[in-house]
């Protein structure tokens, strides 16, 4: 969470306080779900003008005291709806065929599934490399293949194994095709299997395939990388005209540093969203010939080097998903893919995120804070606010914030007898436990430079932890899982403000290069990976500077609960909204933290869980209207677990409405979110809602920022053609909770 020192991060937080210059007038959504019927009257909702059915006395529901209600099993769906967002079977069949010929050499049934072809164009491997300087299209044909199948109930997986004849050079892939998504997934490894050094090994591309185009424009719908600013996870389209090329890249080694790694391609109507996994410097392009014909390409930015007998490296994983029509119903297929079965689960279902109590950028240095009275007394306040974690920041230890990064032993003085008894008085209120740490950032002077000068890329002088090291990466792991262990952590904080790039191939001899990220990449996946099935249950909170290592590797392990360093300071719940709108289109798990209960900032920073870093030190601290503020979350996460609407563009301009819906197709309910800013001068927002039976008639709750409701019931095929939202004041919110009439809520 917290950004390294230096005058780059101090630039970076001095932007954080800029105030939002204004943005292009607000249009509608062009990925809106639905057009208004010509002639049809406009539903209307004014909070002026109240106008509740009789109805209301029994489903309106005042957001009032009390503990937030829990998420247990039957609020979080165990598998996706079988539905319209859902892909045809024709579709899905193309995809596999598509695999199965490409990785596999099998051809296609006869005839082909009744569809339009797939994007991805067939006869060639969706992967390149140059060894011994040829082509890896050339070699592969001449290699010899071997094919192992493996089904399973969602997904079937290919093992396909090519060796060379002369040097034994064995190229692994390991792919998988989805049985309800048209969605192919695969990891390369390279091994060698001679008695000597192989030749060079080199451009090596996770990803290279070529796409039917055509010569009209194709678009790259993506975001942009977290950079602590207004424009972290931005959504931009760019154009490229046939003979046109673009790439992108992030900066210094973390994923998402000011690139995203997940990416939708258009081209006339039907399109691949792409994910890659890769929690280093990865590099994507697309290359349009005259022809229009686009090549895209992704995988390490750097690969040059020979294998030593008996090595094996691996390489990104990457994940396509093809879609024909509807762009947004695409995303949302994507989001299905990536909560049931790519994100951690527990019990069978995607996790449960908390609602979490923090304070550390507000009270670091209060002296009634950082300390174990301190910790203790901020578990009994999370309790009575309904809060469900207890998250101690980066206050613990000796030199604290970023001086002490080194020293994972509790303050002496502070925590005489450790954390031990934070988590047991937090378990005996019925809350767990997160911890803060930031295991691979060695500071100068701190027992890990003093101790094991080994283990880090600086020695004495600190730096970056060796878990390119296996003797290193297994000494910091049985550290942390001591540490879990005895401080009875329940969710484990791994943040990392360093910029690994310079140390990595500063280490990497000329026929060597990228052979020290490969090893750290893969050794920060064991680590993550032992953590997990040391301690059943564990969770792990991704964090970089904020939201600078997300990829689909870490979305596999953890989830992203500090999804900027915006978040360090008070003032920025534009950003948080505009961050939650782009985000959303791939990830279904991300927060903001809330300085504060007032429902424009608390309703901007949750979403699926929530961090609140509320002032309950201060004397005026309004602890009943927390009390409602948490209570209101957690009626509404339960919506998270479903699909994303977005009905405004993405912006975080303070002259703009920002809005967006998030419905349960399992449950035929739903939630809208909208936001009117400071200097948005018009109170009403037309927005088409999506995912709504047009048959049904909905109980429809309109909760205003003081938290006050009115009901009505309205049908749905109103509420998908125009449906208007009131916002009477500037810089205000409205809430909007649906479902079926009949059944209430």
């Amino acid at each position: 969470m917290v950004p390294p020192a230096g005058a780059p991060e101090q630039a970076a937080r001095r932007a954080r306080a800029k105030r939002l210059q204004p943005g292009e007038g607000m249009v509608a959504c062009p990925c809106a779900p639905s057009r208004p019927q010509p002639g049809r009257v406009p539903t209307e909702v004014s909070l002026m003008r109240p106008n509740a059915l009789p109805l209301s006395c029994l489903l309106v529901l005042l957001a009032g005291g009390g503990p937030a209600m829990a998420l247990d099993l039957a609020d979080i769906p165990a598998a996706e709806p079988n539905d319209a967002v859902m892909a045809r079977p024709e579709e899905v069949r193309a995809m596999a065929d598509w695999a199965a010929a490409a990785f596999a050499g099998t051809e296609p049934p006869s005839p082909r599934p009744p569809t339009r072809p797939t994007m991805l164009t067939a006869g060639r491997q969706p992967f390149s490399f140059v060894y011994d300087g040829v082509g890896s299209g050339k070699l592969l044909a001449a290699w010899d293949r071997a094919v192992e199948t493996a089904p399973a109930a969602d997904r079937l997986t290919r093992r396909v194994v090519w060796t060379d004849p002369k040097t034994k050079l064995r190229v692994t892939a390991e792919v998988s095709a989805f049985a309800r998504y048209p969605a192919a997934e695969w990891v390369l490894h390279f091994e060698n299997g001679g008695a000597a050094d192989t030749p060079i090994l080199q451009d090596i591309q996770a990803l290279d395939v070529e796409l039917a185009t055509g010569r009209e424009n194709a678009v790259l719908h993506g975001l942009h990388g977290d950079d602590c600013s207004e424009r972290s996870f931005q959504p931009f389209d760019e154009v490229i005209a046939p003979g046109g090329s673009f790439r992108m890249a992030p900066r210094g080694g973390r994923p998402s540093n000011g690139a995203f790694p997940f990416f939708n391609v258009e081209h006339g109507g039907r399109g691949l969203i792409t994910a890659i996994g890769w929690s280093g410097q990865w590099a994507a392009s697309l290359r349009r010939d005259a022809a229009g014909t686009t090549r895209l390409c992704a995988g390490m930015e750097q690969t040059r080097l020979r294998l030593r007998p008996g090595e094996r490296i691996r390489g990104p994983r990457i994940l396509l998903m093809a879609w024909d029509g509807d762009r947004l119903a695409a995303h949302n297929r994507f989001r299905r893919l990536m909560l049931f079965h790519h994100v951690p689960h527990q019990a069978g279902r995607p996790v449960a995120l908390p609602i979490f109590l923090q304070g550390y950028d507000r009270y670091r240095a209060h002296p009634r804070w950082g300390n174990e009275a301190g910790q203790v007394h901020a578990a009994q306040v999370a309790a009575k606010l309904g809060c469900e974690f207890l998250w101690l920041d980066a206050a613990w230890f000796p030199g604290d914030f970023p001086n002490g990064v080194g020293n994972w032993t509790p303050k002496p003085q502070q925590f005489p007898r450790g954390l031990r008894p934070v988590s047991d008085a937090c378990h005996k209120l019925g809350l767990k436990f997160i911890v803060w740490f930031e295991p691979e950032r060695v500071a100068p002077g701190t027992a890990i430079a003093r101790e094991c000068p080994q283990f880090v890329f600086g020695g004495e002088k600190g730096g970056l932890f060796r878990l390119d090291d296996p003797a290193a990466r297994r000494w910091l792991t049985d550290l942390l899982s001591r540490r879990i262990r005895e401080f009875g952590m329940d969710w484990y904080r791994n943040d990392f403000n360093i910029d690994p790039l310079s140390y990595w191939r500063g280490n990497d001899g000329p026929d060597r290069q990228g052979m020290t990220e490969i090893r750290y990449v893969e050794g920060h996946y064991a680590m993550w990976d032992e953590l997990r099935a040391a301690r059943p249950g564990l969770v792990i909170d991704n964090c970089a500077s904020g939201g600078r290592r997300i990829d689909l590797e870490t979305c596999m392990r953890s989830v992203p609960l500090w999804q900027s360093d915006t978040a360090c300071a008070p003032g920025h719940a534009d950003m948080d909204q505009a961050q939650m709108c782009g985000l959303s289109l791939y990830l279904p798990f991300h927060l903001s933290c809330a300085w504060s209960p007032e429902a424009y900032v608390l309703r901007s920073a949750a979403a699926a869980g929530a961090i609140t870093q509320f002032a309950f030190l201060d004397d005026a601290f309004p602890l009943e209207q927390a009390r409602s503020a948490v209570a209101e979350v957690g009626k509404n996460r339960k919506y998270w677990y479903g699909d994303f609407y977005p009905l405004t563009p993405c912006t975080a301009a303070d002259d703009q409405f920002i809005a967006w819906q998030l419905h349960r197709a399992d449950l035929n309910a739903g939630i809208v979110l909208a936001f009117r800013r400071a200097r948005c001068e018009a109170a009403d927002l037309h927005v088409r809602l999506g995912g709504l039976d047009a048959k049904t008639t909905y109980a429809v709750e309109f909760i205003d920022e003081a938290r006050t409701g009115t009901v009505r019931e309205i049908k749905g095929r109103d509420m998908a053609a125009e449906f208007s939202l009131r916002i009477p004041q500037r810089r205000a919110s409205l809430l909007v909770r649906y479902a079926p009439a009949a059944a209430g809520r």
